[in-house]
């Protein structure tokens, strides 16, 4: 089983199917892991590539449309870029890795540990496709450890229950703390 990182940042994917509440539990996770004093950063992957971050009638906007490759728009308390490339899930973690803690929407295939929402028990089969799984937040009654041959060691939490999630993963902090003693 895969573990959150012993170092900052730690890293927990949320992955599951459209409309399985990914974005309310990241969002969620932020708000009780940013009262708690963590620095979050929240890597979200665009699976149709249809974002658009700038809108016409900003300068920004008309650099882009000028050709500008990266446009960086700054202020005294925010930074914006934005460029015309990919960039690698793991080029963007080094890039946020002074973070305590860096939130990941989706990338299904990464290496990190995953939290699996499931919305049905249908949902139950993307997890025999994944790695790195350590835990399940379910919207059904009951957990159904029986709908899944190999559910040894996962963690489970009810989709209403985000901050008993968030408090489980800033336990899993002293917890890896504690081993590197």
């Amino acid at each position: 089983m895969a573990e959150i990182s012993s170092s900052s940042p730690h890293i927990i994917q949320i992955v599951g199917y459209k409309n399985s509440g990914k974005s309310t539990l990241i969002a969620a996770l932020t708000r009780y892991l940013t009262s708690a004093g963590r620095r979050v950063a929240v890597i979200k992957h665009d699976g149709h590539d249809h974002f658009e971050m700038d809108h016409e009638g900003t300068d920004s906007y008309s650099f882009a449309q000028a050709g500008a490759d990266a446009v960086v728009v700054m202020s005294e308390k925010r930074t914006a870029l934005i460029e015309r490339q990919a960039t690698p899930l793991g080029d963007m973690i080094k890039y946020l890795s002074a973070y305590d803690w860096i939130l990941i929407e989706g990338y299904k295939l990464a290496p990190y540990p995953k939290l699996v929402m499931v919305r049905e028990e249908k949902d139950f089969s993307v997890i025999e496709k994944l790695q790195d799984v350590v835990g399940i937040v379910s919207w059904l009654e009951h957990d159904k450890r029986e709908c899944m041959e190999d559910s040894e060691g996962l963690v489970w939490h009810s989709v209403h229950e985000a901050e008993d999630i968030a408090r489980w993963l800033v336990s899993l902090e002293s917890h890896e703390k504690k081993r590197k003693l």
